[in-house]
């Protein structure tokens, strides 16, 4: 009997899609020793088959599936190879590979790229198999494999998604084998015309990422080397005045100014815009009305919010400096459309407030916004034109952590919740989210928080408890003269857990999880699972788990670096429950000048402390940076496809 058609329930299920290959296009290994070919070979330099085996592909076919697909998870790739003809299921095969990749499942990607053997792979699954397996080489930091592979792929005529691919995962590994000045030439050497816009900003991202995880020291060192090329200096300059001058806008103004007039048309100017600061200079100094509780139970978060706001006023230039005026409407909601419009009354152009979910929603019932305004609270109310909403509810977190998840074609989802407000909304957010976004919810479970042992609950949730009971009914129908051994396996239509509960609760959780054999799963939590100060001893049982944060709290190089001066200003909150409002102050400056005059069909992206705006169409989106417990700290999480 075929290995594919013997009890799917006893096997992993890329077991029985490669073997499927077997009567085709790929085989297995013989034995165990057996090691797998570098990359697929041709019918010509393998073996001779016959005409009833070769592949002749009748139409054309999509060969990038991961990439046309960007909703469809590994899972569901190799259960479509199953029913596919030859070729279509070696495409299949590497997109299902692709998508393990981006969710860092690496021994799954690791399963289908070297136990499967191409044996009349077309010219371009031969690439991208090789292209895979550099990639798989670099996420396991076996850097001279990746290079090898590399090297290989280079010298192939390569389609457009492939290109960029190249020559994404070689930036990674010069960068990683701290190779600055060849990753240096090679985006300067890259032929960027008739390239997709996506493509190319993603490269000189990736760029300007890794020059930023450099420290200023680093950066020196590297502009010491002999016969440096100006463009590369260019680039170390560009990252070094930003590191130096983010907070101090006009300083910063001036930098970019004189970086632009020594570099013109330099390709890192697309980057160097995303930093410029809007001028709020006009013939007549502007006003801006700051709308907080500052008197209120939130009193603290609010000064942090307001000594933000004030430090990148201050840092400004006299002649574009706004005059400001702080409103202080306490903790009485009701009266907040009074305040808004004295305001207004009192010649404010643009007011940035109120701070507040329920104060935002009030000022949206109540009044009428005649003037830009930036709203710090919840967007789930009515929109107008006047108003441009910062979305700081967990609602917000909960959706921006799904689409991540989506983005990454993880699609079964398993989603554990405590029963408090906040994290039950989110819960309710996520699940309803997931399923928008094509998605499936193979279970909802309420955690009980004053428990600490979740075995029972662990067991049941993962399909372990059900397999237990199958073992001991087959054990007492064969006796004790044959005793069963019974490899523990969870559930298989899981690609990740999403975890909505407290720090004290996720802490207890996720070393059991781990136990139960679902360590390797992907759990996305909110940012509440970290303090915003380093914990390492306490957050090692945190291992594994995602969340997105402000740049600000999680990032500690380029313009994150802790200088005297950047301590000194956000002393009194830094490593405090409120460092993100002091962060995010510091961003309502910035984008309060933004909105001023943008047009209404304009894009403009405001790389800031809080995040990375995107404003367009009249609204703001945010980008956050996202982050993965290694060892007890969060770090950048970085899959080496990242899309």
């Amino acid at each position: 009997m075929p290995l594919y058609c013997v009890g799917r329930s006893a096997l992993p299920l890329w077991a029985a899609a490669i073997a499927m290959l077997m009567s085709g296009c790929a085989a297995l290994p013989q034995s165990k020793d057996a090691q797998p070919e570098d990359e697929p070979k041709s019918v010509s330099s393998t073996q001779v088959q016959t005409h009833s085996q070769a592949i002749i592909p009748s139409t054309p076919v999509m060969q990038d599936l991961a990439r046309a697909e960007p909703a469809t998870s590994a899972w569901t790739f190799l259960e479509r190879a199953l029913d596919a003809e030859a070729t279509q299921a070696q495409l299949l095969f590497l997109a299902a590979a692709q998508r393990f990749l981006q969710a860092m499942r690496l021994d799954e990607a690791e399963i289908i790229l070297n136990r499967t053997r191409f044996l009349d792979a077309n010219p371009w699954a031969a690439r991208q198999h090789t292209l895979m397996r550099a990639a798989l080489a670099l996420a396991k930091k076996d850097l001279p494999k990746a290079h090898r592979f590399l090297a290989r792929a280079e010298n192939s005529e390569l389609d457009d998604g492939q290109w960029f691919l190249l020559n994404d995962l070689k930036l990674q590994l010069l960068f990683a084998d701290e190779n600055f000045i060849e990753a240096l030439n090679l985006i300067n050497a890259l032929s960027l015309d008739n390239r997709s816009q996506p493509d190319v900003d993603a490269l000189l991202a990736r760029v300007f990422d890794a020059l930023s995880m450099l420290t200023s020291q680093e950066r020196n060192l590297v502009k010491q080397y002999p016969d440096i090329a100006e463009e590369s200096l260019a680039w170390l300059e560009l990252v070094q005045m930003i590191s130096v001058s983010a907070w101090a806008r006009e300083k910063l103004r001036l930098d970019l100014d004189n970086w632009s007039a020594k570099y013109p048309g330099h390709r890192a100017t697309v980057l160097r815009n995303q930093f410029q600061p809007a001028a709020c200079a006009s013939a007549n100094p502007i006003s801006i009305a700051l709308l907080l509780p500052m008197t209120s139970p939130f009193g603290k978060a609010a000064s942090a919010f307001h000594d933000g706001f004030m430090r990148l006023h201050n840092g400004d230039h006299p002649s574009s400096r706004p005059l400001v005026s702080l409103y202080d409407f306490g903790d009485d909601t009701n009266t907040i459309g009074n305040v808004y419009q004295a305001a207004v009354a009192a010649g404010a152009d643009i007011v940035v407030g109120p701070l507040g979910r329920d104060a935002v929603a009030s000022l949206i019932s109540q009044s009428t916004l005649t003037v830009p305004t930036l709203l710090l609270g919840s967007s789930d109310t009515e929109h107008s034109p006047k108003a441009f909403f910062v979305d700081l509810s967990r609602r917000s977190e909960a959706l921006s952590l799904v689409t991540h998840a989506r983005a990454r074609g993880l699609k079964n989802a398993l989603v554990l919740y405590t029963l408090t407000k906040a994290n039950k909304a989110a819960a309710d957010t996520a699940v309803q989210a997931w399923r928008d976004q094509g998605g499936q919810i193979t279970d909802t479970v309420i955690v009980d928080s004053t428990r600490s042992d979740f075995s029972e609950m662990i067991s049941r949730m993962l399909g372990l408890s059900q397999i237990k009971a199958q073992t001991n009914a087959l054990q007492d129908t064969l006796g004790d003269t044959l005793p069963l051994t019974v490899v523990p396996r969870i559930r298989r239509d899981l690609d990740v857990i999403l975890l909505f509960t407290d720090r004290k609760t996720a802490r207890l959780l996720k070393p059991q999880i781990d136990f139960h054999h679902a360590g390797k799963l992907p759990i996305y939590s909110p940012n509440s699972v970290f303090t915003g100060t380093p914990d390492p001893i306490n957050d090692l049982d945190l291992e594994g788990v995602l969340f997105s944060d402000m740049p600000w709290v999680v990032r500690r190089t380029g313009r994150f670096e802790r200088s005297d001066k950047m301590l000194a200003d956000a002393g009194p909150y830094q490593g405090s429950g409120v460092d993100r409002l002091y962060a995010l102050g510091m961003d309502a400056y910035h984008l309060a000048c933004e909105i001023r005059d943008l047009p209404h069909d304009s894009t403009r992206q405001v790389s800031g402390a809080s995040g990375t705006y995107f404003l367009q169409g009249g609204g703001i989106e945010k980008q956050p940076d996202w982050v993965i417990f290694r060892q007890g700290i969060p770090e950048p999480f970085t899959p080496v496809i990242s899309r």
